[in-house]
């Protein structure tokens, strides 16, 4: 039997070719963060507020659509986010959300630092969020570990003041620009055996879902995808961690349709049928 580190490790072209057809053409935006991983949310945009004079990524994307980024870290290393855009994102005043398989908090690749806190509402909404999921988080110390090596000022909503930014001071938004795409904790887990690294195949996940529910009903799609992140977060039964999530196995299912498809525009057409039927079959577990 093929491993999965066999057939990832020989599927790196078809993969790259089936997430630009899935792009439609465009190639991934680069981000580099070889030096830090505390980004400006600057990068992501740039023109929406008066103070902010640049172009970020999402400034050129019309609403209802995504980009795919290509995260260029320490030492070679290579991480992949989705940026969307959408009106049915609501936690931020951008309607922008990042999809981070490594999760919100701790595990994250990179956190989304700003010179200016969000308007009062989104931070009760982060705030709420937060206090929902703190029994989930509670069982989940082992693997994920909520310490953080920033020096980055956490959000307060109690204490914010519209008015009451301090030159010089920088504000970890990440969870606001995270949500409500990306799941609370990482569900990109497993021993190399399980998971050779599958962060890119989440993305093809995440593109895939949004390119469906984008043609059905774009104001639904949050909601189907929230459902299907609950599912893939959740430990695959009766095995151990090292084994990965669900999501974990699903993306191994994904990475197996991609590989016996030809990297042709039918081919390409065929796996994301079949991705996605296989993606409708885990929201009915």
């Amino acid at each position: 039997m093929t491993t999965r580190t066999a057939i990832f490790q020989k599927s790196t072209r078809k993969n790259q070719e089936f997430e630009r057809f899935l792009c439609g053409g465009q190639e991934p935006a680069v981000l580099d963060a070889t030096t830090s991983k505390y980004i400006p949310l600057s990068y992501f945009v740039g023109g929406s507020a008066p103070q902010r004079r640049s172009h970020g990524v999402a400034d050129k994307m019309p609403f209802e659509s995504f980009r795919l980024i290509n995260l260029q870290q320490r030492g070679s290393h290579a991480h992949s986010l989705v940026l969307f855009k959408s009106r049915a994102i609501t936690t931020n005043p951008e309607q922008i959300a990042v999809f981070e398989c490594n999760g919100q908090v701790s595990q994250s690749e990179i956190r989304i630092l700003h010179t200016r806190l969000p308007p009062r509402e989104y931070l009760e909404d982060a705030e709420d969020t937060e206090s929902d999921t703190t029994d989930t988080e509670s069982d989940t110390t082992d693997t994920e570990s909520d310490t953080t090596d920033t020096d980055a000022e956490d959000i307060d909503t109690d204490n914010h003041e519209e008015d009451s930014d301090e030159p010089g001071t920088v504000y970890d938004v990440s969870e606001l620009y995270f949500s409500p795409v990306s799941p609370r904790l990482c569900m990109n887990f497993g021993s190399n055996a399980y998971n050779p690294g599958y962060c890119g195949i989440f993305g093809i996940i995440a593109m895939v879902f949004y390119r469906r529910h984008q043609r059905k009903d774009p104001a639904t799609w949050i909601a189907e995808w929230s459902k299907l992140l609950t599912y893939m977060r959740q430990y695959v039964p009766n095995e151990p961690k090292s084994h990965g999530s669900m999501g974990t196995e699903l993306a191994a299912q994904v990475q197996e349709i991609i590989a016996a498809y030809p990297s042709t525009h039918t081919g390409h057409q065929n796996a994301e049928k079949e991705i996605m039927n296989l993606l409708n079959e885990a929201l009915e577990q």
